[in-house]
């Protein structure tokens, strides 16, 4: 089938945000499909395989959505084979376009499978699923969805213990796309500069923000080498899983340059509503969880469809990352106005609020210049 395959040049009719990328697959004689080719897709190297069957989609790597040209959809859907030829005849406009370039398609339901309709070409009869819809359907073609269900539950395992060590989320499907150089070279910065004040090469106190001292000496240095020093390891350690975690696909989707210059300004301007909110004002403050918080914002903007497995007591849930995101957020700000007590006031809260909204200012902007590039690259652009 994929020897057929459209070349298609053409933008995410959902979110816009990224041109359509294919993604070959293979159904072995396990009955599983898996990514063929040692070509790297979606970031991941995946070896070939001596296949039975082979079909070519193509997805967006931002919102999780894909385009079935006909035929497709039935191979991928396995025991709800002929999904295509049971959809609703009754339909009603969509603001979708063909990725084709036939213009605007027809949503169409598809009764007793998923509760919101598809999107259909009737020129060409291709199909478009949005990322939930596509979980459902295909979930071959997710990271999640690979392998056998033996090697899938021991990963989850796995993910579990180290998961009720350290109550940190892990992403489920959403892995890195190219290599995030920035988020490295933030990383290397934070272990060379925590080595650094641990050797007592780098005096924590004279760079960190005081915002006593700050006020009525004008120290603003401090707002920019606070964001690259850390308090401990653990620290530095939170910090750079938080980073690594969901600043990959941030850099991605933003790029290099305007990824860089984002966490800088995010971080400074954290910096700066801590120092006009708080009242511990002798305190030193340091750390790099203001940007990071702002990294945070964006891919909630980003990626909401994006799902995260949290432990809460004992038990492994898979949770969209816009709840995650949302409950963090409340927590932050509950503890900057509220929290009591020496470990609350050991954080600075309104640093993390001040980066959280920072990035919710300003991703919807550099949104909205990704798609306007994506679409200047593409034949054709998402109906707008």
């Amino acid at each position: 089938m994929s020897d057929n395959h459209p070349q298609i040049s053409a933008q995410c009719p959902a979110c816009g945000l990224h041109a359509l990328v294919v993604v070959r697959l293979r159904r072995g004689g396990d009955g599983n499909w898996v990514q063929t080719d040692r070509r790297r897709l979606f970031g991941r190297d995946v070896e070939g395989d001596t296949a039975q069957l082979e079909v070519q989609i193509d997805t967006c790597p931002v919102c999780f959505g894909a385009w079935f040209d006909p035929g497709e959809l039935d191979v991928l859907a396995g025991k709800l084979e002929g999904v295509e030829q049971v959809l609703d005849a009754d339909s009603t406009p969509s603001k979708r376009g063909c990725v084709h370039g036939h213009g605007p398609m027809s949503e169409h339901r598809l009764p007793g499978v998923i509760s919101t309709p598809l999107d259909r070409c009737t020129a060409c009869g291709g199909l478009w699923l949005d990322g939930h819809e596509r979980r459902k359907l295909a979930q071959a073609s997710t990271s999640e969805g690979q392998g056998t269900k033996t090697e899938r539950w021991f990963k989850r395992g796995a993910i579990w213990a180290a998961q009720v060590l350290t109550h940190l989320p892990v992403e489920v499907d959403n892995p890195a796309r190219g290599t995030p150089w920035v988020v490295y070279l933030l990383l290397a910065t934070f272990l060379a500069v925590f080595i650094g004040q641990e050797t007592g090469a780098i005096d924590t106190e004279y760079y960190a923000i005081v915002a006593g001292r700050l006020k009525h000496e004008g120290d603003y240095a401090t707002l920019l080498t606070y964001m690259f020093m850390h308090g401990s390891w653990a620290h530095l350690l939170f910090n750079a899983y938080f980073l690594y975690t969901f600043g990959d696909n941030v850099e991605h989707l933003f790029g290099r340059v305007r990824f860089a210059i984002f966490f800088v300004l995010a971080g400074v301007l954290a910096g700066g509503l801590h120092v006009m909110l708080t009242h511990r004002t002798a305190t030193p403050v340091v750390g790099a969880s203001g940007a990071i918080a702002a990294v945070l914002a964006a891919y909630l903007w980003a990626f909401p469809r994006a799902r995260l497995f949290q432990v809460i007591l004992w038990v492994q849930l898979k949770i969209p990352a816009w709840t995650y995101l949302f409950v963090w957020a409340a927590f932050q700000l509950l503890m900057g106005f509220w929290g009591k007590g020496a470990d609350a006031e050991s954080v600075a809260w309104f640093a993390h609020l001040g980066g959280f909204l920072v990035g919710v200012a300003v991703t919807p902007l550099v949104l909205a210049m990704r798609r306007r590039e994506v679409a200047r690259h593409v034949r054709v652009p998402a109906l707008t």
